[in-house]
């Protein structure tokens, strides 16, 4: 079995290969380890695998073709393909419709359903980490233009929190989604800049703060917000799936903080969900991930 399959190489497949995750670069996801666990506790005799899709014009569509044509169940999306997985999808659910963006496809007779799991794996993992619900916290999302921080936005805005404060850098894109976002919550939406004059009241002001940027991915990274601002007591989650600057601060502040490993576990679990119509064996999945 190779660590991951181009389209060059799908008639290499394994036996049973019927799902598996698309992204460029795919060699680090940490899908497979985590849905084939669940595929096997179920009894459902499926291979999961990487997909490596070329980034030029109509690749990944070609690819989700070629995939049809050997009757996949379906595939997780990641990195640059979320955009385009909306896109090819003949039907879509209402955070796919509403940031965009697709993280799960499922294979149907009209053809690729979209579905966004990043929300609701996020709304799962809060409320694990944290024991409170999403709809209980006034949200500070740093990053909300990115693909996992408009999902995140607006996952927060379908749940009705008490207020969501969309932090990025200048871009038109921020005031057009907190715009988009206000004709779904009545709930104050406010977009800022990193470098707003707001900026510390309104994290002081936050039950729960995200990083959905990119920032603590890699050992040396600056952190997005100062950690001065941070108050004792506040929530931090990073969705960056292993323990960053962000995190340790946030805890040295008496703050409680998770990664975002639980937001993976649970939005792979609901994609299984999607494909099966059942949820899987979750701790069968979080042993999966946490394995080394």
């Amino acid at each position: 079995m190779l660590p991951f399959y181009t389209t060059d190489q799908l008639d290499q497949l394994p036996a049973g290969t019927r799902l598996g995750v698309i992204g460029n670069p795919i060699a680090h996801s940490k899908s497979p380890q985590m849905q084939q666990p669940a595929l096997d506790a179920a009894g459902i005799p499926a291979r999961y695998v990487r997909l490596l899709a070329g980034t030029e014009e109509g690749a990944f569509e070609a690819l989700l073709g070629q995939l049809a044509d050997r009757d996949f169940i379906g595939v997780n999306v990641t990195v640059p393909f979320k955009k385009r997985a909306h896109d090819a999808a003949v039907a879509l659910d209402p955070l796919a419709q509403l940031s965009g963006s697709v993280n799960t496809l499922v294979r149907r007779a009209d053809g690729w359903h979209g579905y966004n799991t990043d929300g609701p794996g996020f709304s799962r993992a809060i409320e694990e980490c944290f024991g409170r619900p999403l709809r209980e916290l006034s949200v500070l999302i740093m990053g909300a233009c990115g693909g996992a921080g408009s999902a995140l936005a607006c996952q927060c805005a379908l749940e009705q929190c008490p207020s969501l404060t969309l932090v990025n850098r200048p871009r038109p894109e921020l005031e057009q989604l907190a715009a988009k976002l206000k004709q779904h919550t009545a709930a104050p939406v406010t977009p800022l800049h990193f470098d707003s004059p707001e900026l510390p009241e309104a994290v002081a002001e936050a039950d729960l703060i995200v990083n959905a940027t990119s920032l603590g991915l890699h050992e040396g990274d600056p952190m997005p917000i100062s950690p001065g601002l941070l108050q004792p007591g506040q929530f931090v989650y990073d969705i960056v799936t292993h323990e960053t600057a962000l995190h340790r601060s946030a805890t040295a502040r008496g703050c409680r903080a998770a990664t975002g490993q639980g937001m993976l576990l649970w939005q792979g679990a609901i994609a299984f969900e999607h494909w099966f119509g059942r949820m899987p064996e979750v701790e069968a999945m979080r042993k999966g991930l946490n394995a080394q």
